[in-house]
């Protein structure tokens, strides 16, 4: 057998080495810049592989693009505000999920100290997309520390906000092909309803009841934020955009009877079993959350709205809110308001395929129901 010359057999060895190098995970690592949603410039080495969840509600959002992302967690806050059904259902699929530091309770209070501690690689913040003056220090002491910390919103407008903070994470996960994916149906979705509703003169006063539950005092109401957008874009009128002043606030009950809104929606989900509220979402039959609307709106006033006379009252999960799956509840109000003009439109189906191909943990539950009507 021929012997290889040693100067050759060198060169070939440091070929070798030359591509193990470049071929190593140090080395692959990219740095991206992005504008997050506050409008704060940051730098991030993909791919990012130690995350922490501000809210870890969240979840279910970047699950949209990326069917593994649970396995990158590694702390999370805000579990409160996460559906408990769709939580256990995470945890019980996602052991490193499940086994990642529970960093704080409320995520407005999230420790810096603590996030630090479990060296993420990136920190993805929500809410209040860094107006909140302890969300902003909170992302200036982890960028002093080292640590990229991006700001998202699917909670504060997120008929505007849901397409850039799924771009951005989309971005800062590598992967924006999906991304591009899920955007297209979810847009696709969008117009089919916008393009119609935009030719509906005759639209239904909606009164929107957030949280609604019988132990706190009627009647909370979105402004033309959160799901008060989603409310004119389906093609109804909000009677709390035009004396809400913040993002939300109590409508005065002379005001509401004064107004008799041709349909009542009120928001819920699981936490409200306890208080008599409306209960829908994961985990929940479609029994239960009508037990729980006729409870709400046998209310003082509630029960006194002619859309409740009629059977235009409906339960709806309050947490479609804070996700990109707000485009069901888009198609849902759509429904309820001109159920002649989108006759064809089928939000179930609609859930069936947001399931088959893209979250790795299906939702299930009834996530919104409605009274029989007259």
């Amino acid at each position: 057998m021929k012997s290889i010359p040693i100067k050759l057999a060198l060169q070939r060895l440091a070929l070798v080495l030359l591509v193990l190098a470049f071929a190593s995970p140090v080395a692959m690592a990219e740095e991206i810049t992005v504008t997050d949603l506050a409008g704060r410039t940051v730098s991030v080495q993909l791919p990012a592989k130690r995350i922490v969840l501000a809210e870890a509600r969240q979840l279910v959002s970047l699950s949209l693009i990326d069917r593994d992302v649970a396995r990158r967690i590694v702390g999370t806050a805000g579990t409160r505000l996460f559906d408990p059904e769709a939580r256990k259902a995470y945890e019980a699929t996602f052991a490193e999920f499940a086994a990642a530091p529970k960093l704080d309770d409320d995520a407005s209070n999230l420790s810096a100290e603590k996030t630090i501690a479990v060296e993420p690689d990136l920190v993805i913040l929500s809410g209040n997309i860094g107006r909140d003056p302890r969300s902003q220090a909170l992302a200036d002491t982890l960028t002093a520390a080292g640590i990229p910390a991006i700001f998202i919103d699917f909670r504060a407008d997120p008929y505007e906000n849901t397409v850039p903070s799924l771009e951005l994470l989309g971005k800062v996960l590598g992967k924006e092909a999906k991304a591009r994916t899920f955007l297209d149906f979810y847009l696709e979705h969008r117009s089919r309803i916008v393009e119609r509703v935009a030719g509906i003169s005759d639209r239904p006063t909606v009164f929107m009841e957030m949280q609604a539950n019988s132990r706190e005092q009627c009647c909370m109401s979105p402004s033309r934020a959160n799901l008060g957008r989603f409310i004119v874009e389906a093609g109804g009128i909000n009677i709390g955009e035009a004396v809400v002043p913040g993002a939300f606030g109590p409508l005065s009950p002379e005001y509401l009877l004064a107004q008799d809104p041709d349909i009542y929606i009120g928001t819920g989900g699981r936490h409200l079993a306890s208080s008599g509220g409306i209960v829908a979402g994961p985990g929940i039959s479609e029994e239960e959350a009508l037990s729980a609307l006729k409870t709400v709106v046998a209310r003082p006033i509630i029960s006194e709205l002619s859309a409740v006379h009629k059977g235009d009252a409906h339960g709806l999960w309050h947490n479609f809110h804070n996700s990109p799956l707000n485009i069901v509840a888009l198609e849902v109000l759509a429904t309820w308001f001109h159920p002649n003009v989108f006759a064809d439109l089928d939000p179930h189906a609609t859930v069936e395929e947001i399931n088959r191909r893209f979250l790795p943990v299906p939702f299930e539950g009834a996530a919104w129901i409605s009274l029989a009507k007259d």
